[in-house]
């Protein structure tokens, strides 16, 4: 992961972000708080929990802080290679634990999280590193703990517009169903939902959605992996 990639959009991120967004009819925070509302949906049995999550490649803490007000009783924690993202971050939102991930290590113990996520991160990350940061994310993993990889779906045509159009992934190469799958089966059984699928102009078929994850043509999606407990064999 680049740090200084993204310590030199973070300045105008949003509004650079909100602009290549524009052809969705939403903007930047509308997709952080979707997709904190649907981790909160996804795991009813996490609700007012004293549990601990981590938000891999924070950015600037848009969507942690977003997921700080849906687990009300949770520790949040959020890492990124960005300094000055981590900075803005816990600027913003004092509230929240946020670090600098520095040599691409995660540096939390082992077995420390619940739930960890990474949102629109892995995209950036080189393939051939994947393997390497997915293992660390296992390691702070607890077991029967859950990993959710929310990324862009390729095969959605608007999605693919809108990727082309963003400045702040002309490096990234976007990840398939089927690559996200296969890093995260070395893990547990993986579940893809689809989700997103209508733009704002047709924002009345919204309810129509929870229909339609299982279509491959979403313009987001994530996969979801339960880390093994060993305990659950016994």
């Amino acid at each position: 992961m680049n740090k200084n990639e993204f310590d030199q959009y973070i300045k105008n991120y949003r509004k650079n972000l909100n602009k290549t967004l524009s052809i969705s009819g939403e903007t930047s925070d509308f997709f952080a708080q979707y997709k904190a509302q649907k981790l909160y949906s996804w795991f009813p049995s996490l609700h007012n929990k004293n549990i601990s999550i981590l938000d891999f490649g924070c950015g600037d803490g848009a969507m942690t802080s977003y997921v700080q007000k849906q687990f009300v009783k949770a520790k949040i924690f959020g890492t990124d290679p960005s300094h000055l993202s981590i900075e803005r971050a816990t600027k913003q939102y004092p509230k929240i634990t946020f670090s600098q991930l520095k040599e691409n290590k995660i540096d939390y113990q082992t077995n420390t999280f619940d739930l960890v996520y990474a949102a629109g991160v892995f995209h950036h990350i080189d393939q051939q590193e994947h393997e390497c940061f997915y293992s660390q994310i296992m390691r702070v993993l607890r077991p029967g703990g859950r990993f959710v990889l929310f990324e862009l779906n390729p095969y959605n045509p608007l999605t693919q517009i809108t990727f082309r159009r963003c400045p702040i992934d002309k490096n990234a190469t976007m990840i398939s169903t089927r690559s996200a799958k296969k890093l995260l089966s070395q893990a547990g059984e993986t579940k893809t939902i689809y989700y997103c699928f209508f733009p704002a102009f047709l924002k009345k078929l919204r309810a129509l959605e929870k229909y339609l994850t299982w279509l491959p043509l979403g313009a987001l999606y994530a996969s979801i992996v339960k880390k093994e407990d060993p305990r659950e064999k016994i």
